[in-house]
């Protein structure tokens, strides 16, 4: 992730004609760039959690008509 801050970061950098001075900006710039298209990790469920839910036996839980 640091490489791929870093080369956007120059890139901004070089599109904005090299000021001097300004490295904080475009660094910042481009991670916060790059985290927004960055998924997050889809969470899941441990095995204990998942063995237990096999476990359970499944119900109709829809009552019928009398």
């Amino acid at each position: 992730m640091h490489n791929q801050i870093q080369d956007r970061a120059y890139a901004l950098w070089e599109a904005a004609g090299r000021p001097e001075g300004q490295d904080q900006r475009f660094w910042f710039a481009a991670a916060e760039e790059l985290a927004r298209t960055v998924k997050p990790a889809p969470t899941s469920k441990s095995s204990a959690t998942k063995k237990a839910a096999a476990a359970k036996p499944r119900t109709n839980r829809a009552k019928k008509a009398a």
